[in-house]
């Protein structure tokens, strides 16, 4: 079976969401359950969102093992004679799966804007200053509407105590 550079691109679309709903379930079960819960307790969100996109990236799998790649519509912006750019897509995943994993040890303050930038510079932006002002500023924003607004705690990181 010869796959097209778009199934492919499709493919792995789909092989990365399956891994995601998969790890989902996974770390659903590690969510603690409070004494006081009722029948539908925390897991029940991230277990049917994590079910619902593990079920819905395994059967866009086999659809596109099956040959029946979707076409593109005329209204999208998607040229599929273009070439695929890898390098886009792994600084974006790389972007979110660094803010993943630097949150809890580095805090939301250093995690996001490195996770910013890294977004910044996936979709295209090349003005550095720029580029800059904006990561450090819109989480900043976002950390106060968050704390002071909203009262949800963010992790601090090395910041925790000065805040």
């Amino acid at each position: 079976m010869k796959l097209s550079i778009q199934s492919k691109g499709e493919l792995a679309f789909a092989g990365l969401l399956l891994v995601l709903g998969i790890f989902v379930l996974i770390e659903t079960a590690a969510i603690p359950i409070p004494v006081a819960a009722s029948n539908v307790g925390p897991r029940f969100m991230p277990y049917f969102a994590g079910g619902l996109l593990t079920v819905a990236a395994a059967w866009t799998l086999l659809e596109i093992l099956r040959g029946r790649s979707a076409s593109p519509e005329e209204s999208e912006l998607a040229d599929p004679t273009q070439k695929f750019h890898f390098g886009r897509v792994a600084l974006l995943v790389a972007s979110v799966i660094a803010f993943g994993v630097l949150l809890d040890p580095l805090g939301y303050l250093i995690a996001a804007p490195l996770c910013m930038f890294g977004l910044l510079l996936t979709f295209g932006a090349r003005r550095w200053w720029l580029m800059t002002v904006v990561s450090v500023v819109l989480p900043v924003l976002i950390f106060l509407l968050f704390t002071e607004v909203l009262g949800i705690y963010l992790p601090l990181g090395p910041f925790e105590g000065l805040f």
